[in-house]
């Protein structure tokens, strides 16, 4: 493996996505201090060896899933370049990279304004679900970066994606293709 294959966004991204599966393990939301008027006193629980804190695998559903695809494809991309890998997919890991890590930054922003809740009891917010969140945005910062080092955009991605899969219509002309910056052709004089 060479790591000197990796560019910065790259490099990013891999370092967040790695730090981020560690962070997922640790307290994300814990318990109320007090529920319905009534004040809990969480240190006897804690004196217990009681943890009363969720990591986000014990807190989300379906959240958890999408940051491990977010990390599995940041980490993977990140390995295939050091390896000298080509991988070919129909869209471009940096750019999977990006919209998974700006999807993954909403769902847990939007899990810190709308806490998980176990009944009428709604979670307080630990400091590693912040931590989530920051690393969340290096991920589609460090994607955004590789893009842009490539030279590729979420446009050009979706064209690629259609061309891949190709047109409904077999018989229909090619489009066009892209300008090419020059002077544009000659107008036939209107008359």
């Amino acid at each position: 493996m060479d790591s000197g294959r990796l560019g910065r966004g790259e490099m990013i991204a891999g370092v967040c996505a790695a730090i981020l599966f560690i962070v997922m393990f640790l307290g994300w939301f814990g318990a109320p201090d007090e529920v319905e008027g009534i004040t809990i006193d969480l240190g006897i629980a804690e004196a217990a060896g009681i943890d009363t804190t969720a990591s986000a695998w014990e807190a989300y559903d379906f959240t958890d899933i999408v940051l491990l695809v977010t990390i599995v494809v940041a980490v993977g991309g990140a390995i295939a370049t050091m390896m000298a890998r080509d991988v070919s997919p129909p869209v471009a890991v940096s750019a999977l990279t990006a919209g998974l890590g700006i999807l993954s930054f909403l769902f847990v922003g939007w899990s810190i304004i709308n806490t998980p809740s176990e009944g009428p009891v709604d979670s307080t917010r630990e400091i590693w679900v912040f931590v989530g969140l920051l690393l969340t945005v290096g991920i589609a910062y460090g994607g955004w970066v590789s893009m842009q080092e490539e030279g590729t955009s979420f446009g050009h991605q979706a064209d690629r994606l259609q061309d891949r899969m190709g047109d409904d219509d077999p018989g229909a002309a090619p489009p066009p293709p892209p300008p090419t910056g020059g002077p544009p052709p000659p107008q036939a004089p209107a008359g």
